[in-house]
């Protein structure tokens, strides 16, 4: 599982129905600095996140997560595990993210 940032909706005019219940949201991943920089932060905000240059993926979410969410993320083969018929999915949301305790090793 990876971090990321809910930074987008995804709009479908015509839906395939295994995704019936949940919705399509844009997710940046997070990396080190990220985390490090949201450790004890309050995370549920509702503010436009920053953009990084690093690839936006496409994820289905059941858990209601909205823009400025922190969200915990599967890909590949995982992200098709909740679903019980074949489902299109490359990105599954698994978690929203309350809090992040980070304390990296000292060098």
């Amino acid at each position: 599982m990876r971090l990321g940032t809910v930074i987008g909706r995804v709009t479908m005019t015509l839906q395939e129905p295994i995704y019936k219940g949940g919705r399509v949201l844009l997710v940046q991943p997070l990396g080190r600095a990220d985390i490090a920089a949201l450790s004890n932060a309050k995370l549920q905000t509702q503010t436009a996140p920053k953009l990084a240059n690093v690839s936006t993926l496409v994820a289905y979410d059941q858990l209601g997560a909205d823009i400025g969410h922190i969200v915990g993320f599967t890909e590949g083969a995982e992200a098709t595990a909740p679903f019980t018929a074949d489902a299109p999915v490359d990105a599954y949301i698994a978690c929203i993210v309350d809090q992040i305790d980070y304390n990296p090793p000292k060098s």
